[in-house]
């Protein structure tokens, strides 16, 4: 009955922010450079700073630094996560506003955080990807188990999940309450399954579903095997913080 009566206060705005994740992934997925300016410019110019790289912008190809050889190419634009990042704020938090005014106003919010914070995380990944390579170079770690291409997945997983589960903490955080999902469907479970859900869900169950998996096996599979790797070993390691916490 409690499921019925949210979904009837507040449906239009998840059908809402549905509509929206699908016309952004349909419009920017695999969107060009010029295309994916709004995010790629503020990327190069943050990652720039952070890192202390120059970038210069070629058309059609993207900001490029010729001092590390890196491109920020629209690949690197970090639209999926932004829309991860957005489906997760509004879907998981849009409930507890207890009016659909203050409901509406969430949404954008959640929009507007996603962007920015995309930028945020996008910009250490960037720095992490032309550093992390260097240091395991320089000591010696850089083994043929390890190529540049799964080194390159790694990091991106590792910042981005990262990532992720900080922008839910702090939502939750933010928003306090117990939030009717989480009391209804995850009582007293560990809490980070709804971000762990929303950013493998996009990142690998998508592509499963439009049959990544049977037009490129080997290479989603290991792109799935590292991602997930990743992510779980993260998980492991919050959840075994969590319970040394609550021994204490």
């Amino acid at each position: 009955m409690r499921t019925v009566l949210i979904l009837k206060k507040y449906g239009v705005f998840y059908l809402t922010g549905a509509a929206l994740i699908l016309w952004l992934k349909y419009r920017y997925g695999h969107g060009s450079c010029e295309e994916l300016l709004w995010l790629l410019a503020p990327a190069a110019a943050w990652s720039g700073f952070l890192g202390g790289f120059s970038f210069f912008y070629e058309p059609g190809v993207g900001y490029i630094s010729h001092s590390v050889r890196l491109v920020i190419a629209p690949s690197c634009s970090g639209v999926q996560f932004m829309l991860i990042a957005f489906g997760m704020l509004l879907f998981t938090f849009v409930h507890r506003m207890e009016t659909r005014k203050r409901a509406a106003g969430w949404m954008a919010i959640s929009l507007a955080g996603a962007y920015g914070y995309t930028i945020l995380v996008n910009g250490i990944r960037i720095v992490l990807a032309v550093r992390v390579p260097a240091w395991l170079l320089s000591a010696g770690l850089f083994t043929g188990q390890l190529s540049s291409e799964r080194l390159h997945t790694v990091i991106g997983a590792a910042v981005y999940f990262s990532g992720l589960l900080l922008l839910y903490q702090a939502a939750d955080r933010l928003l306090e309450g117990p939030g009717v999902w989480k009391e209804r469907l995850l009582p007293g479970s560990f809490p980070y399954v709804i971000p762990a859900f929303w950013y493998l869900f996009i990142v690998l169950g998508v592509p499963f579903l439009n049959q990544a998996l049977q037009k490129d096996p080997r290479g989603y599979l290991e792109f799935a095997a590292v991602t997930a790797g990743v992510c779980f070993g993260i998980l492991t390691i919050l959840y075994g913080c969590r319970k040394m916490h609550l021994k204490e």
